[in-house]
């Protein structure tokens, strides 16, 4: 009883205390890894970064790039991402978003990028944060030894998985790292999910949620990968980085788009485009 009342005194003043962030997207799920560790050279090789690409029109203008949300390389073609990233934002086009892909350090002056041939969202709802996925077709084929396996129909995730970003290490503060981060997360069953959240929040069949403790994605990792690695030790994109309320909230997880419930779609997708 003791530590049920403890938790509801936690909700309360994780509720009261980010009632802003719960309206914003993408301040409804801060943007960088909190108490993660730097990602080494060939760890986490299918995370991207989305770019938007300004200036560069006339010969005397550079041509800037920033991140904003993440992603994951699923094959030569295609990317996975949040849908709230590129949903209903008509600033956001295939002439001016970029993926950066193939490095630990998005900033640096030689890191690889692409542009983008289409943008696919599913029908995200901006309420509810069902459904927040979407697909970017690169506008051609790019190294593949980085990607990450789709779970097959029958996946569960399970256990400790791994989730990747250059988000900000708090709530709302200090500037995006240079360098990828990368932190363990303990996936827990839906139910244990819907309980810790309460009524106020509903977590649909197409939603995983993962953590709760010290370690938790922020704004800025939105999009990115939680991957696990299955029996064989094959890596597996178990979600996309979705919502939550604040940055490693004691005992709130962060919540993901839980990718097998789209696999069919994501294959749809890219058979037909």
């Amino acid at each position: 009883m003791c530590r049920f009342i403890y938790i509801l005194l936690l909700w309360n003043w994780a509720t009261q205390a980010n009632a802003a962030s719960i309206a914003d997207v993408p301040s409804f799920r801060p943007s960088r890894i909190v108490n993660g560790e730097k990602a080494r050279n060939g760890e986490e090789t299918w995370q991207i970064s989305l770019q938007l690409s300004t200036g560069g029109v006339g010969p005397n203008r550079q041509r800037t790039m920033s991140h904003f949300c993440g992603g994951t390389l699923v094959n030569d073609r295609w990317v996975v991402t949040a849908a709230h990233c590129v949903y209903k934002k008509m600033y956001i086009t295939s002439d001016n978003l970029f993926v950066v892909f193939n490095t630990t350090n998005m900033k640096h002056p030689d890191v690889p990028n692409i542009g983008v041939e289409k943008i696919i969202s599913a029908e995200y709802n901006e309420v509810t944060k069902e459904n927040d996925i979407a697909l970017i077709k690169l506008e051609a084929a790019v190294p593949t030894s980085g990607a990450v396996s789709l779970p097959p129909a029958s996946y569960e995730a399970n256990g400790t998985c791994t989730v990747s970003g250059w988000g900000f290490h708090k709530v709302n503060a200090g500037s995006t790292p240079n360098h990828l981060m990368a932190a363990n997360v303990t996936i827990l069953t839906r139910e244990d999910c819907q309980a810790r959240f309460g009524s106020q929040y509903t977590i649909y069949p197409g939603m995983l949620c993962a953590g709760g403790g010290e370690t938790d994605a922020c704004q800025g990792d939105s999009g990115g990968p939680l991957v696990c690695t299955n029996s064989t030790g094959e890596n597996v994109l178990a979600g996309i980085v979705s919502w939550g309320i604040g940055c490693a909230t004691p005992n709130i997880p962060g919540v993901y788009t839980n990718v097998v419930e789209y696999a069919n779609w994501i294959q749809q997708i890219m058979k037909n485009n």
